[in-house]
């Protein structure tokens, strides 16, 4: 799950052939365009405009004739790119992913759109990009559950009796209750379910992920569902969940 720093609900990258072929990079190079900016001019200018908007000025005509879908032209000097918008999957479909990305599909020079057009349907992404995409996504939440779990339970701990509010990873807002009981204190935690704007994707199971975050595996014995928090009624769309805290 990668999250925005900004109100952006997309992610910008690289296709898997665009990075080894058109730019020469190594196989195994993250597909996320921010991380290649220097490579290319092409991809800076990528990153810039596509980070302001989504799609292009000018269609593709060509690639979207060839493809069956939207394409949008992409200008760097005489060097000439492709990019497809793929918009979020509605909720509730099959996808397990919500995928809101902003594809560079390929790099030509000199004006070059016939060899962009000679790729076909090579230009699209394809499963081994969703999967890098996703495998990357997954990596950023972890990360995100690490570095910022622990000093909110520090925070509910120096805050006994008091409400924690919080965002993590720039969406998933969160509530934390730390009784005020020293022989037995319990910690509540309400999650919603409701991410705000800003975050591309969840990782599957990612409540889960974060419940386990907050409750070590060894107190799953006294882990409770809760329907309220600090006293006070749980929100819309919040689940909450209790234990006796350390």
């Amino acid at each position: 799950m990668a999250f925005m720093p900004n109100d952006r609900h997309w992610d910008l990258r690289i296709t898997r052939r665009c990075l080894r072929e058109d730019l020469h990079l190594d196989p195994d190079a993250s597909g996320s365009a921010e991380e290649h900016v220097e490579v290319h001019p092409l991809v800076r200018a990528f990153v810039e405009r596509r980070g302001q908007s989504p799609i292009g000025q000018e269609t593709f005509r060509c690639g979207t004739e060839v493809t069956g879908l939207p394409l949008f032209t992409l200008h760097s000097g005489d060097d000439r790119g492709a990019t497809r918008h793929q918009e979020p999957v509605p909720p509730g479909t099959a996808s397990e992913y919500e995928l809101g990305i902003v594809w560079l599909l390929g790099v030509r020079t000199e004006h070059d759109y016939d060899g962009l057009c000679e790729l076909g349907d090579h230009l699209l992404p394809t499963t081994e990009d969703a999967q890098a995409f996703i495998d990357d996504q997954a990596h950023t939440f972890a990360r995100v559950l690490v570095e910022e779990v622990p000093p909110l339970l520090d925070r509910a701990e120096l805050n006994r009796g008091q409400i924690i509010e919080a965002v993590i990873g720039d969406g998933i807002r969160v509530r934390l209750f730390h009784d005020l009981d020293d022989e037995a204190p319990l910690l509540t935690v309400a999650i919603s379910s409701r991410p705000l704007p800003g975050v591309v994707t969840l990782v599957p199971q990612w409540q889960a992920r974060l419940v386990l975050a907050f409750f070590p595996a060894d107190d799953f014995a006294t882990l409770s569902v809760a329907n309220e928090i600090g006293g006070q009624p749980l929100e819309a769309g919040e689940s909450a969940y209790c234990s006796f805290a350390r």
